[in-house]
């Protein structure tokens, strides 16, 4: 990737395949692209000089184009990319690129369930604020970056967030590979919590050799994926890290965002920063600094006098965990949660847990379900009502109810607002668009 001169993005709106156009572009080559959609990232990408066509086109592709790198939401038979096959162009997707990227530079790569784009924008900002000048590749628009999801140093040090989704992790050679945790989920491409585990040991032997791998030795998935991979990681001599080395480096970890798995988070960013040898003091006002990343638990404006909190979370166990740590800091608050789940299939596979996941808020709406990657058999068996209903069999002192959609959701926020001290909206689809609505 790095030899050619003219690199051609399809789908380059997307936040993993427009950063790495981004770098490309800063890093002196001639980058194009297009996409579906007219979006936020791609007038961005306009305004840095790259050219982006709305629409695919099989006459977008010229034959100066020297490599095609291809967004993985792409099908095969893509007029664009189809073209680039006539002409013999070299196309790769974009976790190929990625990983390709990753064999240039010292990497650090964050994988995990949950909190990955966390640990990963804390591990960026360390390195960035003790000068050793990263480039970054993020799922999240961090406000330290200028509001942008990628940043492009000059040193050695590259970090990366690691997507397990269809193992494109595995694309990626990392010198540091941080595990957050591992817990079943994208089962409509998993099998099961097995399957899922196998490919945190298959991207654990990733590492290079002499590389370092960090887990949370109290979650048990890591472990066991771990294990798995043992001979490889003898025969690479690979270390291992457990974040209960924190404890013996005598750093403070007080991050300004609630919760405790973003202490855990924190600590983790921490031993790496440790690893690269940044000095104590500097680990420590880093940390305290952070004030969080886009739709990470997000403070939106107010409405009234109630307070407005958007937040990512769309598996339980995130979901439980960011409520929590809400009302550990809001004991007497009546709140509202507003949650649009992500895709029915992830919807009927944890059906239960979602189920069980609002215990620290007083009421529940439920949308709609984003519809993503969906099979007609799916979408069909369920629903926001039905998920409403298991919420209120579940959750005995909530209330939950079905939404009827984003727009008459919004009607019902500007309504009754002033009944709740918190609204949170919480979701990986389009939720956050509810807030132009309000």
């Amino acid at each position: 990737m790095l030899k050619k001169k003219h690199i051609y993005f399809i789908g380059i709106g997307g936040i993993g395949t427009s950063a790495i156009a981004h770098i490309m572009k800063k890093k002196g080559f001639s980058v194009s692209g297009s996409d579906m959609e007219a979006s936020e990232i791609t007038e961005v990408l306009k305004k840095s000089g790259i050219k982006v066509s709305i629409g695919h086109d099989s006459k977008n592709i010229t034959k100066d184009v020297e490599l095609v790198v291809y967004s993985p939401a792409i099908p095969k038979d893509n007029t664009e990319l189809v073209q680039a096959e006539k002409l013999k162009i070299k196309t790769i997707s974009y976790p190929e690129a990625l990983g390709q990227l990753s064999k240039e530079y010292f990497t650090i790569a964050v994988s995990g369930a949950h909190g990955k784009s966390t640990t990963t924008a804390m591990t960026a900002l360390l390195l960035k604020n003790a000068g050793l000048d990263p480039t970054v590749v993020i799922g999240t628009k961090i406000h330290e970056f200028g509001n942008k999801n990628f940043r492009v140093g000059k040193s050695k040090y590259l970090v990366v967030e690691a997507c397990e989704y269809k193992r494109s992790f595995l694309n990626i050679h990392p010198d540091i590979l941080v595990i957050t945790n591992i817990e079943a989920d994208h089962l409509d491409y998993y099998k099961d919590l097995k399957d899922y585990r196998s490919a945190f040991t298959k991207m654990s032997e990733k590492v290079k050799k002499n590389g370092i791998i960090i887990i949370n030795e109290n979650d048990k998935n890591s472990i066991s994926s771990i294990n798995k991979a043992k001979k490889t990681i003898k025969e690479k001599n690979i270390k291992i890290i457990h974040l209960g080395k924190i404890k013996k480096l005598n750093i403070k970890i007080t991050p300004k965002v609630v919760g405790r798995f973003n202490k855990l988070n924190a600590s983790m960013a921490a031993i790496v920063g440790d690893l690269l040898q940044i000095p104590k003091a500097k680990i420590e006002t880093s940390i305290s600094a952070f004030k969080g990343s886009w739709r990470r638990l997000e403070e939106k404006p107010h409405i009234g006098k109630t307070r407005i909190i958007d937040d990512y979370g769309h598996h339980p166990t995130e979901i439980t965990l960011t409520l929590a740590a809400i009302r550990e800091e809001n004991p007497h608050a009546k709140i509202l949660c507003v949650f649009q789940p992500h895709q029915h299939n992830r919807t009927i596979e944890l059906l239960k847990g979602f189920a069980n996941s609002f215990h620290d808020v007083d009421e529940v709406i439920v949308p709609d379900i984003y519809k993503v990657r969906d099979k007609e058999q799916d979408v069909a068996k369920i629903s926001a009502k039905i998920l409403a209903e298991e919420i209120n069999k579940a959750c005995k002192k909530q209330k939950a109810s079905d939404g009827s959609g984003l727009k008459k959701t919004a009607e019902f926020i500007l309504k009754h607002h002033s009944k709740y001290d918190i609204i949170v909206t919480m979701g990986a689809g389009d939720i956050y668009n509810i807030h132009k609505m309000i």
